[in-house]
């Protein structure tokens, strides 16, 4: 009965969490955040008038960055689960000292366009079609950024290299929401470069992923350049 309820659970791998192995709890989710000490336990369960379980999280709410431990129905995981995820996704929304905000607001931008439709976005990868696609344009943008570099702008199209090399390397192990964040961080790094690069490679992004139909999934995507 507990496994059965906690199924769905073993398997899950977010932008921002990932499930690990624990020696004395059922279940233990960590921020991917190397830097954090946020996480999702279930400790404990017993039956007591149905499936009880005993869980800890930190942070408790978007108040307070302690910890907290309870014992709950099996039917309200799911709603504490959910609440956890929000208040770490708020967590990464924070802007810090060190954060740009002009690379983030044309990240937030592109994000923005796309409006997840798929429940299992947050587990699930592209199909190999999309993923092709994908990968198509990815290096179209690798193999052609060359011609655009100088000494000024050496180093950050170095830095779009990498971000796109990552992002190629992981089309196949990553989830949907994953890449299109990834992709969304690309896009906004060719678009600080100024509007040659945007002509260029976000024109051959609405060819050649747009516009063959991948749209991710996603309906919204093909308003993203127009």
């Amino acid at each position: 009965m507990v496994l059965e309820s906690l199924e769905k659970y073993v398997q899950l791998n977010g932008d921002q969490f990932q499930v690990q192995e624990h020696e004395k709890f059922l279940l233990c989710i960590t921020d991917k955040d190397e830097n954090s000490d946020f996480f999702f336990n279930i400790e404990e369960s017993k039956i007591e008038n149905g499936l009880k379980l005993l869980i800890g999280w930190k942070p408790i709410n978007k108040e307070t960055i302690l910890s907290k431990r309870a014992w709950i129905d099996c039917k309200e995981l799911d709603q504490y689960f959910n609440s956890w995820i929000l208040v770490l996704n708020g967590y990464k929304k924070v802007n810090s000292f060190f954060d740009d905000p002009i690379l983030n607001s044309f990240a937030e931008d592109y994000y923005s366009e796309f409006e997840i439709i798929d429940e299992n976005a947050e587990i699930q990868p592209f199909n190999t079609k999309q993923i092709l696609l994908l990968d198509e344009h990815l290096e179209y943008i690798e193999n052609n950024l060359e011609k655009f570099k100088t000494e000024k702008n050496a180093q950050q199209l170095n830095d779009i290299k990498n971000d796109i090399k990552e992002l190629r390397e992981k089309l196949t192990s990553k989830s949907k929401k994953w890449v299109i964040r990834n992709l969304s961080t690309v896009w906004a790094k060719i678009t600080k470069q100024g509007t040659s690069f945007m002509k260029e490679f976000l024109t051959e992004a609405k060819k050649t992923v747009i516009r063959e139909g991948i749209k991710f999934v996603i309906e919204q995507g093909s308003n993203i350049i127009n």
